[in-house]
């Protein structure tokens, strides 16, 4: 078994058609409501839930969203493959607690479980990946012991002393191509509080599966927030479209929107709540999406090839003919990936399709249909990709969760204490803190 199979650092649809019992339903739009009980900003998986379990509850709720759909980081892309193409969140993590897998299987979508496939690479030879392994586990160990004896330092620090051909393979996948961040820039206190568990995988697409969860969710498209004011009772938040008042308002914009400033606050908030933004960092993780007319990479469905990563950490992992559409996924992250994000789609395919031509031989050329990249850091929206905590910081995620003036709440994957980094994590917290705002309203 690889050690990625069942860790919680392992961040990771051609389809005719969906089944009519998976058909997502007609999005309801809303009217701006401008004294609702509950005004929530933002609607992805926190502010989702949150909306739907207040309204359940009987409490008026605006939802509004600067994007012009529902989703967030979770979003599948139906236009540029003809196939589920996820621009953002891919893997149902951690199967035991994701609401969305239960979620998927009761509304008739294909929800199964990742394999455990690999292909493993040094230069044009493949090898066994045994070298791959034992590193991984050296340097797992090497934080966990450190992180469970309360070292909140860096996972750079933490495997220093952790040597040899795959080192810096390993630490790819521990950093980048788990974290979004590489190994100098988070706190391994906040890595070894995640939970684990088993991966799974929605074939029709997992933004097609959370944009089903929504649908029926009143929400304003188009409608940024700028400005919250909570000086006097209640709250007033300042929009493109006017000014909403309510007795409280949930945030669920990514720590990268907070940090930013887009959002003002008046008063200013408390320093703690400040500074969580800021460490409680946003990652930038970034699909390279290549299509295939055929399995090029003899995995069948959902196999993972890797290779040896040279000592500059410049390198992608990739996830197979995803879902059998034929999409290879050569995920980038880190310092890499912002890298990458400032040369052109074009050349960010041209390196990915390079590299596995020098794996694979000249026969992907013949395969290879058209290809596509993400470019996460530079969405205004979410400015990154998930959130982590920097070395010396994880305690801050205390900070993001809490509530200000009983009026202003905040969820978000960022702020659930062990689904961080998930789309669960994200739901989970936005129906936490909707039980929270509906004790104090």
């Amino acid at each position: 078994m690889t050690p990625f199979k069942t860790s919680i650092i392992s961040r990771r649809a051609f389809m005719g058609g969906l089944t009519a019992s998976v058909m997502t339903p007609a999005l309801a739009r809303a009217q701006l409501s401008a004294n609702p009980d509950v005004i929530v900003i933002g609607a992805g998986a926190a502010g989702l839930g949150a909306a739907r379990k207040l309204i359940d509850e009987g409490h008026e709720v605006t939802l509004i969203e600067a994007a012009d759909r529902i989703g967030g980081r979770a979003h599948t892309d139906m236009t540029t493959f003809g196939v589920p193409y996820d621009i953002g969140a891919h893997w149902l993590h951690t199967d035991s607690r994701n609401p969305f897998n239960e979620y998927g299987r009761e509304n008739g979508f294909d929800i199964y479980r990742a394999p455990d496939e690999w292909r493993v690479f040094v230069e044009t030879r493949e090898v066994d990946g045994d070298g791959l392994w034992r590193t991984w586990d050296q340097m797992y160990d090497a934080i966990g012991d450190k992180a469970e004896r309360g070292f909140d330092i860096s996972a750079a620090k933490a495997t220093e002393n952790v040597s040899g051909d795959w080192a810096a393979t390993a630490a790819f996948a521990i950093g980048p191509w788990s974290m979004a961040k590489d190994l100098e820039d988070f706190s391994i206190t906040d890595w070894w509080s995640g939970a684990d568990g088993s991966d799974y995988y929605c074939r029709e697409g997992f933004g097609t599966l959370v944009a089903h969860y929504g649908a029926g969710i009143p929400v304003s498209l188009g409608t940024t927030a700028t400005a919250i004011d909570w000086s006097g009772d209640g709250v007033s938040v300042e929009t493109n479209k006017g000014t909403l008042r309510a007795k409280a308002v949930i945030v669920t914009v990514s720590t990268g929107v907070l940090a930013s400033g887009a959002i003002s606050f008046t008063p200013t908030l408390p320093a703690a709540k400040l500074e969580s933004f800021q460490d409680i960092s946003m990652g930038l993780y970034n699909h390279i999406a290549l299509q295939f007319s055929r399995d090029v990479f003899e995995l069948g469905e959902d196999g993972y090839l890797f290779y040896q990563i040279g000592d500059d950490g410049k390198g992608f992992g990739t996830l197979t003919n995803a879902g059998g559409h034929g999409l290879a996924y050569c995920d980038v992250g880190g310092s890499w990936a912002e890298e990458l994000e400032r040369q052109s789609v074009e050349a960010r395919v041209d390196y990915a399709l390079s590299k596995l031509r020098d794996l694979l031989g000249s026969g992907v050329d013949s395969a290879f249909v058209k290809g596509d990249a993400t470019s996460w850091g530079q969405n205004p929206l979410t400015l990154g990709s998930y959130a982590s905590a920097i070395p010396g910081s994880a305690s801050r995620r205390r900070d993001l969760r809490a509530e200000v003036g009983d009026r202003i709440f905040f969820a978000g994957e960022a702020c659930s204490p062990d689904l961080w980094a998930t789309v669960a994590g994200a739901l989970k917290s936005g129906q936490s803190v909707a039980r929270d705002v509906a004790r104090t309203i």
